[in-house]
């Protein structure tokens, strides 16, 4: 197979499935030779991210993933993906690594969340992730670097969205619609925000499930596959 790209995925699995739905679902195709070609890597044993970000002594996903890039390599991708926001912890370390481009996520999508607003001075955009991208500050030097103000949920909101993350989407893969639209409700409504990104995969997940209607939410995901249509046209 020749003009491919690699999707680095597994992290969870669900999420990566709910990617890979999206991006076959924008792909503008009539026969099956229109759609895309790609490899997907569901490397479904990679040690919890977060987990690894908040405690260092629990296991660690680098060694995993510098195995995967480094196979990326042999193949010869012309360029890949990661599925998982809080994996982007690892961007700089892979793309040391990598003989091929590897597309930012959260950079693409903070993008998003700025440009398409009216107003794009003194905007407030808001992150719905998970504790290990939060405390990376991934998304908050994307939007600080972009002249906003990064907003973040306090504590307590914080712990309903691994909740929904971890206990619904991972464990149960449930969505609880009214537990997902209150989260992004207070991140509108409460905190003000003019935007709100969904910084995690399984959100994304919530969002295809029980999708929130408004333009001020920006799904992660679907930009990367936005991105990933474009380059791979």
């Amino acid at each position: 197979m020749k003009d491919f790209f690699a999707i680095l995925g597994g992290m969870g699995t669900k999420a990566t499935e709910s990617f890979i739905k999206t991006l076959n679902t924008l792909t503008p195709a009539k026969k099956d030779q229109d759609y895309l070609n790609y490899i997907v890597f569901n490397h479904a044993e990679i040690p919890d991210r977060t987990n690894y970000i908040l405690d260092h002594s629990q296991a660690d996903p680098w060694p995993y993933l510098k195995e995967d890039i480094l196979q990326i390599n042999q193949l010869g991708a012309k360029f890949v993906l990661i599925t998982c926001n809080t994996a982007h912890y690892f961007l700089p370390e892979l793309k040391k690594l990598a003989t091929m481009p590897i597309l930012d996520m959260p950079k693409l999508a903070t993008t998003q969340a700025i440009t398409t607003r009216p107003n794009q001075k003194n905007l407030r955009i808001g992150i719905l992730a998970t504790s290990g991208t939060i405390q990376t500050g991934i998304y908050q030097k994307c939007i600080h670097e972009l002249g906003q103000t990064a907003v973040i949920p306090d504590q307590d909101w914080q712990n309903k969205i691994m909740t929904l993350i971890y206990a619904e989407i991972k464990q149960e893969d449930k969505v609880n619609p009214a537990h997902y639209h209150e989260l992004i409700t207070y991140m509108l409504k409460d905190l003000s925000c003019d935007a709100v990104i969904l910084g995690c995969t399984e959100l994304s997940v919530a969002q295809e499930r029980a999708p929130y209607q408004s333009a001020k939410v920006i799904d992660a995901q679907r930009v990367l596959a936005e991105k990933t249509i474009l380059m791979a046209k």
